[in-house]
């Protein structure tokens, strides 16, 4: 009976000492290493429980902790440009224009991971680190360099929005001081700033990564009529610097009539702002796959119309 009674004893104090003791659930995603292609994609892990949260974000070269940006679920921006870390639900947000992250927390205890395309030349790697009241886990996420990609072409159309605008700018201001009547050759539009120039430009984060050291020459549009675009024999750089060259018309010359004594004369010449709509296609040198990305190409030129108008 005495040993019965010890052994009650014995158990009564070790049912407490686990009570006292019981540690609630540990942080236990479904992976611990996400591995992508340097595509990019979309990785989801799973939890048990949901008792845990973001504390940071770190970049596995140099141990650094993450910059970004920070949302809720309905698209709100909570924070700008912060460390980033997620106590519940919410995105996270890390983008720059050669790779970048998005990270969801759309359930307490789900997880989505989204990786841009990683064109910086190198594998691109980060930790997220969760906290709970019973300890940490590491979540490792690693990517790969892109092999990139191979120009395939170019294609540019009349898209919303594009077209010609005109708008008149002076130019020179001529002063004469003659002794009788006489002709003058003068260059209207020449001796000022009558350069034709372009550039591209597009909303994709990686538009212009990909060709930059290869230099790829383009064909460029020389006019449009009716949604049908011509071509010459012009071609410039794809990037998004703005490229200029002599214009045809900055040689164009005009006589006019300068009366004895002081006269002045003031030219100005008509500006086209043109807009067009192009998509670039690349090939991806790891797939094979073609690639497309969008975008417009902006020229300002002269129409070569003019005016020279004598000054009272």
């Amino acid at each position: 009976m005495k040993d019965f009674s010890l052994f009650l004893v014995v158990l009564f104090v070790f049912l407490v000492s686990c009570a006292d003791n019981q540690e609630g659930p540990s942080i236990s995603p479904s992976v611990d290493l996400i591995e992508m292609e340097a595509e990019g994609g979309i990785g989801h892990i799973d939890f048990s429980s949901g008792d845990w949260s973001i504390d940071r974000v770190e970049n596995v070269t140099g141990d650094s902790r993450i910059f970004g940006d920070i949302y809720s679920l309905q698209n709100e921006k909570i924070n700008e440009n912060v460390l980033l870390g997620l106590e519940g639900e919410g995105r996270l947000e890390a983008i720059w224009q050669n790779k970048g992250f998005v990270i969801v927390r759309n359930g307490q205890d789900k997880l989505e991971i989204s990786l841009q395309e990683n064109s910086s030349g190198e594998q691109f790697a980060f930790r997220i680190i969760l906290t709970s009241a019973n300890g940490q886990r590491t979540i490792t996420v690693s990517q790969k360099a892109s092999q990139g990609y191979e120009f395939k072409g170019i294609k540019y159309y009349v898209g919303e929005g594009d077209g010609d605008s005109l708008y008149w700018r002076v130019g020179s201001t001529l002063k004469f001081t003659v002794p009788n009547s006489q002709e003058i050759e003068i260059m209207p539009i020449g001796g000022v700033d009558v350069n034709s120039s372009f550039f591209f430009e597009s909303d994709a984060p990686d538009a212009f990564v990909w060709l930059m050291a290869d230099s790829v020459e383009v064909k460029l549009p020389a006019n449009f009529q009716d949604g049908e675009i011509y071509y010459g024999q012009e071609k410039g750089t794809y990037t998004s610097y703005v490229q200029s060259g002599k214009s045809e018309y900055s040689d164009l010359k005009e006589i006019i009539a300068v009366s004895p004594g002081y006269s002045e004369f003031r030219s100005e010449f008509e500006m086209r702002h043109r807009i067009l709509s192009y998509t670039l296609l690349l090939t991806n040198n790891r797939t094979g796959e073609d690639k497309t990305i969008e975008g417009k190409w902006v020229q300002i030129a002269p129409t070569g119309n003019y005016r020279v108008i004598s000054v009272d």
